[in-house]
């Protein structure tokens, strides 16, 4: 249980990081940085695994479809195809009743991406 309270930590300073990056973009009146920049438009697929992962790991008895769609925003076809990849490469499971968990595997993974991703912003600022 303490592991996945670190990961859903981590994957909230994620966010936080994210919105104080354009919110510091927006006070200097950098155009490369705005929201509506093309750039910042479209998720990379890392990121969207992130956002799945990140998901499963907030609730620690599982989640529903529907519930990771929502959280991680995303439509019903992209929802399948991501769900089904982190499935057939280990990184998620399916308990009864439907139930999506992340393995230690996936919990490896989403750690490994939020460190690179603090990397990165650290790097750009």
């Amino acid at each position: 249980m303490c592991i996945l309270a670190n990961y859903a930590k981590l994957s909230g300073a994620r966010a936080q990081m994210r919105a104080s990056i354009l919110e510091v973009a927006k006070d200097n009146d950098a155009p490369e940085f705005s929201q509506e920049n093309s750039a910042f438009k479209n998720r990379d697929r890392a990121t969207i695994i992130a956002d799945i992962l990140g998901s499963l790991v907030r609730n620690p008895r599982g989640r529903r479809k529907t519930n990771i769609r929502q959280s991680a925003n995303l439509s019903n076809e992209m929802s399948n195809k991501y769900l089904d990849l982190l499935l057939r490469n280990g990184f998620v499971k399916v308990e009864d009743g439907g139930l999506y968990k992340p393995t230690t595997k996936g919990l490896r993974l989403l750690q490994n991406l939020d460190i690179q991703y603090l990397k990165m912003a650290i790097t750009t600022t």
